[in-house]
């Protein structure tokens, strides 16, 4: 599989990824739809719905609407919440499919250029991946941490006169 998407013209290659998010985005939304119109007396369905990742995606989608939709495609283990989301809240399609197009030619680009090259390189070097990730889960927590540190000093100031 490697050699052929490395074969590819750059525009074939995320017009692949394109079609394969555009497929896998709105499989997920029609069987949100389903779980929607009677799905949420099913325990599988309600476990889904009162886990942190789907109510984080609900709060994104409550707070952003449509928008969430694209931005969704830019971040990782959020996607599938946002989409099943706004499938469960009945998204109107009018308004769902321009979004999930924007947001998959994202996802496409970002696949059909630098995503593959870090999967690739991951496989070719699993341990400069690996450090790699170490980095920037480090920098996350560091950030995390600094922004945890600075919130109870702002709650507690008071109004300011």
């Amino acid at each position: 599989m490697q050699a052929w998407l490395e074969s590819l013209p750059l525009g074939a290659g995320i017009a692949f990824f394109w079609l394969v998010a555009v497929v896998r985005t709105t499989v997920v939304y029609a069987l949100g739809r389903a779980a929607a119109r009677g799905g949420r007396r099913v325990a599988a369905v309600r476990r889904a719905t009162d886990g942190p990742v789907y109510r984080r995606a609900e709060r994104l989608v409550h707070r952003w609407g449509v928008l969430a939709v694209p931005a969704c495609f830019l971040t990782v283990g959020l996607q599938t919440a946002v989409i099943l989301t706004t499938a469960l809240t009945r998204m109107p399609l009018s308004r769902w499919v321009p979004a999930m197009l924007v947001g998959t030619f994202v996802w496409g680009v970002v696949y059909g250029t630098v995503g593959m090259a870090v999967v690739w390189a991951f496989l070719r070097r699993p341990g400069v991946a690996v450090a790699a990730v170490a980095v920037v889960v480090l920098a996350a927590a560091v950030h995390a941490a600094l922004r945890a540190g600075r919130r109870p000093a702002r709650e507690h100031a008071g109004p300011q006169a």
